[in-house]
């Protein structure tokens, strides 16, 4: 399942995965796609391999996220807009192609912004000319239009990205399918521009100031999507561990090397790239829709959806942080917000696809958008322990924490400091290790060397079959 990539040392821990991840799957169930709004699921017929279609998915997404402007949630005391952040990783030439034509669903999108740019200056160049042959001096305080587009490239600075958004109102798409340009293009800057990544994924201003004439870009409430793709190396280097909070706003997806040489002489008749310029036509449709709304177009879960999403959320937090530790507590909290995300996008684009669609001022969330969301989710969860278990010292974190927990179930409700350190032995762990463990709050002090478990009852102890549910 597994390869270790070069930089890793020989005598480094073996790769070590929490054991909760047997209970988890590496790809999307295939009853999923069944499900998809009718035009998207289009989009993944005929395509046999399963990780290309899962990635596939998931860049649609991501594109698709990225395409509606006022549409908004509430969740975690805040308004939220659906864009998604994806890092794809995966061998070089192991078939992630297939994400060019995710792109192909945003580009008649970005065809008419780039129009409507042209047009804006030429009419801007003609005034110019015109003001400097009738000699007018306010010629030369004309402000240049913006520089409207939907996909941002990846060989740009971090303040150009910041300048590109601050002039598309703070929306766009970083489409980039060689994380090195990225990594290449912000090698000065990539500290910057992870500090811009981790806001604006919660739509927190975001500023930047360009070196060479201290110009000053800054934008409000940006929405931003975010689509890489690139090889395990590359992932790393861009971002090193989980410590500083983007690892957590990605959804990752794995993609193994495949031995397989495809017939690249096969026609099927039909150009695959043509179902996803269609869809793109009925997404600039939706775009132009939601522009022109004077209200924000907010959506939600209902009552049922928000329970079951609790208890999913409080079960999962407790199974990943018993087998994952620290590490994977954000990549589960951002987990819950990206769940949201995923089913905001669905059900925006099914209501607006729906043939006998009535004009709402809201949109309540469908169920079967909600199971497919979390569906996703779950599979996303595997594919962050598998990079965090291959991350420096991660697999020894695991290890770790699987110790603990052993140390943890093995202690009774109440016990002593002697008795502690005495079971403690068994398991290889110091007489320092336990007494720093007795303080963290999963424990209290009832006397003299005397401590209580602090029996903390979670939802659902189990991710059970129930939780695990396929969509209907």
């Amino acid at each position: 399942m597994h390869h270790s990539y070069n930089n890793r040392q020989e005598e480094e821990t073996p790769f070590i995965l929490p054991q909760y991840q047997d209970s988890l799957r590496a790809t999307f169930p295939e009853n999923l796609y069944k499900h998809l709004p009718p035009l998207l699921r289009e989009l993944f017929e005929g395509i046999d391999n399963t990780y290309e279609r899962d990635i596939l998915l998931l860049g649609v997404l991501t594109v698709m996220s990225g395409c509606m402007p006022n549409v908004m949630g509430y969740y975690d005391r805040k308004w939220i807009y659906p864009n998604l952040y994806t890092f794809i990783e995966a061998p070089a030439g192991s078939g992630k192609g297939v994400l060019s034509w995710a792109r192909l669903v945003g580009m008649p999108i970005h065809k008419m912004l780039l129009e409507e740019t042209q047009l804006a200056r030429q009419q801007f160049e003609e005034l110019k000319r015109e003001k400097a042959k009738q000699k007018e001096s306010d010629g030369q305080l004309l402000k240049e239009p913006p520089y409207k587009l939907l996909f941002i490239p990846g060989n740009n600075s971090a303040s150009s990205v910041v300048q590109t958004l601050s002039e598309n109102d703070g929306a766009g798409i970083l489409f980039c399918t060689e994380a090195d340009t990225l990594a290449n293009s912000l090698a000065q800057d990539w500290g910057n521009f992870s500090d811009v990544l981790r806001g604006a994924f919660h739509h927190e201003p975001v500023e930047m100031q360009r070196r060479q004439n201290r110009e000053h870009f800054s934008v409000e409430h940006p929405r931003l999507s975010v689509l890489l793709t690139g090889t395990k190396g590359q992932v790393f280097r861009l971002i090193p561990n989980t410590e500083n909070g983007l690892f957590s706003r990605f959804m990752f997806y794995s993609f193994p090397a495949v031995p397989l040489f495809r017939n690249v002489f096969e026609r099927n008749g039909t150009d695959p790239g043509q179902r996803f310029r269609d869809v793109g036509q009925v997404i600039l449709e939706m775009y132009r829709y939601l522009t022109d709304k004077q209200e924000p177009m907010p959506i939600y879960y209902r009552k049922e959806q928000q329970e079951h999403f609790m208890t999913l959320y409080k079960s999962i937090t407790e199974v990943a942080f018993k087998g994952s530790g620290t590490p994977i507590l954000a990549t589960v909290h951002r987990l819950g917000l990206i769940t949201f995300r995923i089913s905001m996008v669905l059900s925006m684009f099914r209501y607006f696809t729906h043939p006998n669609k009535q004009h709402t001022a809201d949109i309540k969330i469908a169920k079967i958008d909600f199971d497919i969301a979390q569906e996703i989710c779950l599979t996303l969860l595997y594919h962050a322990n598998v990079l965090i278990a291959d991350m420096k010292d991660g697999s020894k974190m695991i290890q770790n924490q699987a110790k603990y927990e052993r140390f943890y179930e093995d202690l009774p409700e109440e016990f002593t400091l002697g008795m502690a350190i005495q079971i403690s032995s068994k398991i290889n762990l110091s007489v320092s290790s336990v007494r720093r463990y007795l303080l963290n709050g999963r424990f209290e002090k009832v006397g003299q060397g005397k401590y209580r478990k602090l029996l903390k009852k979670v939802e659902g102890e189990q991710m059970n079959n129930e939780q695990m549910n396929k969509p209907e």
